[in-house]
């Protein structure tokens, strides 16, 4: 049986089938996709098959690591080379972010979760002179207010006069 959480992410649930594939399976059919994992909506995009002999130049671990850029421990390595029967598998954005359970037939496995471990620390504290101290509300700089709308305010009124001053010459010498 597969559990799956709500919102499961970055994981690859990695199944092992001990008999021939359902008919279409490679190309993911819902009637292959339906014997397999029964009546759960998942989306096939997220689903990769591999058969027995298809991966020559490169080992199933390796395959995981650099085809799907998953660290897997040495002990998971070991167990995925082992598997001799078709394997699946299943990305978690395949349940479409919703719980879902599913029971594998009888010669299906649940073979390994394999997940990359998410690693979160605390964050760690400056030690520059700049970090050193607290800015009080009264220590901090003030902001001069800008003189630009007077400024704005005064040429506009210059930019008038000099307009009526033409105006007029204008008009005396016509």
């Amino acid at each position: 049986m597969i559990d799956v959480a709500a919102n499961d992410e970055g994981a690859i649930y990695v199944v092992e089938l001990m008999r021939p594939a359902p008919d279409g399976l490679q190309d993911k059919t819902a009637e292959a996709m339906s014997a397999l994992f029964g009546d759960a909506a998942l989306n096939s995009d997220y689903i990769d098959v591999i058969y027995p002999g298809m991966l020559e130049d490169m080992s199933l671990p390796k395959l995981i690591r650099f085809g799907y850029d998953m660290p897997i421990s040495d002990q998971d390595a070991e167990l995925l080379r082992g598997l001799i029967g078709v394997v699946v598998l299943v990305l978690s954005k395949a349940f479409n972010g919703k719980a879902t359970k599913i029971d594998l037939p009888s010669d299906g496995r649940l073979v390994a979760i394999l997940q990359e471990g998410k690693t979160m620390s605390a964050p760690k504290p400056v030690k520059s002179r700049a970090a050193e101290g607290a800015i009080a509300h009264g220590d901090a700089p003030v902001k001069k207010t800008s003189d630009a709308a007077m400024s704005g305010r005064i040429a506009t009124v210059a930019l008038l006069v000099m307009f009526f001053l033409v105006a007029v010459m204008i008009w005396i010498a016509g």
